[in-house]
């Protein structure tokens, strides 16, 4: 995202499945979980739509891990350059549904455009993870292995104990610039000090723990209707399925430039397509698809459209580039 140097493909390719799993959730808010109702007539529908969701429930985690496995390099130019993505994509779009007559200038719509709603709480934290990088790159200099492993030890029972099972401390379900500081560090660590057991079965571990996700959350949806906080963010067993899959396409080592180029619009497919301006047809679009089709039918169309809503983003976010090109000269 704001990292400027060479890259990785295979891990360009990492960031590429994470926002189709970011898509593939989005897919689930529309859809939702399958009821005791829908248990009792299609229950392999709903373990599918169970499945999908603890695969894609780690996309989010995915990105930030990245961050961290690389390193955020803080500068101001770096920091200007995010900041002018998501503004100039917000913007862009809120003037082309005005030009359109789709939607009046309102003072809801300048919230919209600057980035301030809910729905894009993902840009707030992670503009805090950057801010707070130079002091979190300074721990990871500084602080010895032991020092280092200890602080994520005890971050992540403080975490689990007082966020995820009992709620006291509200990290927002993962929502969180606490979780994203948290995950940065987990990615610096494996990187810095590789775990030989994690590096070695990291394949094994990455489809365990998805397939533990899944039969608890499919227990939990069946029986009491609730996944038991099993897809959420904060999910230690999600962090470490995360965490794993990133060592499997780290082990990689090959440069694809076509994977490196649909890499750059990633950030973009979230901007644009989640814009509730436009989501709202991505909506329409699901909710027909559901209505219209069925099994593996369904699961073709809402792939097409997917990787339809993917390339349109990425071409859309050229302009952008440019724009950015001719403004970093200047």
């Amino acid at each position: 995202m704001v990292e400027k140097r060479t890259r990785q493909s295979s891990i360009e390719l990492l960031r590429i499945i994470a926002i189709f799993f970011v898509l593939i959730g989005h897919v689930g808010v529309v859809i939702g979980l399958p009821s005791k109702e829908d248990w009792a007539v299609t229950p392999i529908s709903s373990l599918i739509r169970i499945l999908f969701s603890s695969f894609a429930v780690g996309g989010v985690d995915i990105f930030v891990l990245i961050s961290g496995w690389f390193g955020i390099r803080f500068s101001c130019k770096g920091l200007g350059k995010f900041v002018y993505q998501v503004l100039f994509l917000l913007w862009s779009i809120y003037l082309v549904v005005i030009c359109i007559g789709n939607v009046p200038f309102t003072i809801e719509g300048i919230q919209i455009s600057m980035g301030l709603t809910s729905g894009y709480w993902f840009v707030m934290a992670y503009l805090g993870l950057y801010v707070l990088s130079p002091v979190l790159n300074v721990f990871c200099e500084n602080a010895t292995e032991k020092q280092f492993r200890l602080f994520l030890i005890f971050f992540y029972c403080f975490q689990t104990y007082y966020s995820w099972v009992t709620g006291f401390v509200n990290y927002f379900e993962g929502y969180s610039i606490v979780l994203f500081c948290g995950l940065y560090l987990t990615a610096r660590y494996f990187r810095i000090y590789p775990i030989k057991f994690v590096w070695g079965h990291a394949w094994e571990i990455y489809v365990g723990c998805t397939l533990v996700v899944f039969v608890i959350a499919s227990f939990g949806q069946w029986k009491w209707g609730s996944a038991l906080r099993m897809l959420r963010y904060d999910n230690l067993i999600v962090i470490l399925a995360c965490i794993s899959l990133l060592c499997v396409f780290s082990k990689w080592q090959f440069q694809n430039k076509i994977i490196n180029w649909l890499a750059t619009g990633c950030f973009a497919v979230y901007i644009i397509h989640f814009n509730p301006f436009l989501f709202k047809y991505f909506k329409i679009v699901i909710i027909w698809m559901e209505n219209t089709f069925n099994g593996p039918i369904l699961l073709m169309m809402i792939a097409l459209f997917l990787v339809i809503v993917f390339i349109t983003c990425t071409i859309i976010d050229q302009i952008r580039l440019r724009a950015w090109t001719i403004i970093a000269k200047k």
